[in-house]
């Protein structure tokens, strides 16, 4: 079998756009994880204490 990343071109240099997207991109996943871990991983309970939140003043 051929091994596909040998025929990477490494001289080749990528567009500033393309570049620009994809940081942007993997930023959002970045920011995207980093309130997971927050809200469900570190402090779980808020999530709850929001929804609660949420249902007693509309109750209200």
């Amino acid at each position: 079998m051929k091994n596909p990343f040998k025929e990477i071109l490494t001289k080749k240099e990528v567009s500033k756009n393309l570049k620009s997207r994809v940081l942007d991109d993997v930023g959002m996943i970045n920011l995207t994880y980093h309130f997971a871990d927050l809200f469900l991983m570190k402090v779980p309970g808020t999530i709850s204490d929001i929804y609660i939140g949420v249902e007693i003043s509309e109750k209200k």
